[in-house]
């Protein structure tokens, strides 16, 4: 707990369902600051030579650039990052989508009123934390402790201005997303020739995702630098067992009934000092290299370990794309 406790509310919501969920690929700072890049042309399969990686994070781990980062900010990629879609594949599937779709409407006698997608990836977003470490931006730390705020995970408290528009008629938004609307017929031409994936390949990965975390907090690396964390903190008169737990008290990254959108909650000061010594002794310590690498090592070992079962939703998605590709010709 912290040394002084004026809020203790419970049944926060919070957004970890959110973010695994979420599929678009960015870019995020590594441990020193420094924007991850994205090389979509490095995948599972080009970088998998069959070694099972040294136990002490040695060079037969690949490099995290090969992959797109979380856009949560999340400091190692998930397994969905790892099989892709690659930002840039992303930043396909979407424009084939929207050239079906465009077609589809104009088929109707109708011009689509949404904006066309972007035809390179959006920009990297800087969150400042990783929600398995939690706050790891000082400069963050400073401004919203550790509240959620405008941008976060790409949510935004804007209203959809497109519903808005005089064209957006009954008419047009039956035909748009009724129960045979054009919205769903990317659903359909995308999937074409992909092999068919299941609910246990999701629920496959995802375990791979939280066996890989709880093995991390158990490395011996991992609860030394945890150690020196709680050593610091403690020098401030704060007794947290782990940085969760910090977050936590002042329901970081969640959304209650009080703010129900990002950017809603002020953080207090006691909030505020709280998680600027939080991030201070991550830095200090080098708390967030640790946690990066060795995350990283079990989670590719078990992605090595698993790869023949990991690789259908790899080659799903290729194909997916594939398929993208095919829209854009045909109707971009």
């Amino acid at each position: 707990m912290k040394k002084t406790s004026p809020w203790g509310r419970s049944g926060v919501a919070l957004l970890l369902s959110l973010i695994v969920l979420t599929m678009t690929g960015c870019s995020a700072a590594g441990p020193d600051g420094a924007e991850v890049s994205n090389q979509p042309e490095m995948q599972v399969t080009d970088l998998y030579g069959g070694e099972t990686p040294a136990s002490d994070g040695g060079s037969t781990v690949p490099s995290m650039d090969g992959f797109p980062p979380h856009p949560s900010g999340w400091l190692v990629p998930s397994i969905a990052q790892i099989l892709g879609p690659s930002v840039e594949q992303q930043v396909v599937i979407e424009q084939g989508s929207y050239a079906l779709v465009r077609h589809c409407m104009a088929e109707r006698g109708f011009e689509l009123l949404d904006e066309p997608p972007a035809a390179t990836p959006a920009a990297p977003l800087s969150m400042g934390y990783d929600v398995m470490v939690g706050i790891i931006s000082q400069e963050r730390a400073s401004q919203t402790g550790y509240q959620l705020r405008e941008g976060d995970f790409g949510i935004s408290r804007r209203p959809n201005v497109t519903t808005r528009d005089p064209r957006w008629t009954r008419e047009y938004e039956r035909a748009y997303k009724g129960d045979d609307g054009c919205l769903l017929a990317p659903d359909e031409a995308l999937a074409e020739g992909v092999v068919e994936t299941t609910d246990e390949d999701g629920r496959f990965a995802n375990d791979i995702d939280r066996r890989s975390v709880e093995v991390a907090w158990s490395e011996p690396a991992v609860t030394a630098v945890l150690d020196r964390w709680r050593s610091c903190m403690a020098q401030e008169g704060y007794s947290y067992s782990t940085p969760k737990e910090a977050s936590n008290e002042f329901y970081g990254f969640s959304i209650s009934e009080e703010a129900r959108f990002p950017g809603d909650a002020t953080a207090t000061p006691t909030e505020i000092v709280t998680a600027v010594r939080d991030a201070f002794c991550k830095a200090e310590t080098g708390f967030v290299a640790v946690w990066q690498r060795e995350l990283w090592r079990v989670r590719w070992t078990m992605v090595q370990d698993n790869l023949p079962g990991l690789l259908v939703t790899q080659e799903a998605t290729a194909r997916r794309v594939a398929n993208a590709q095919g829209l854009i010709e045909r109707y971009g």
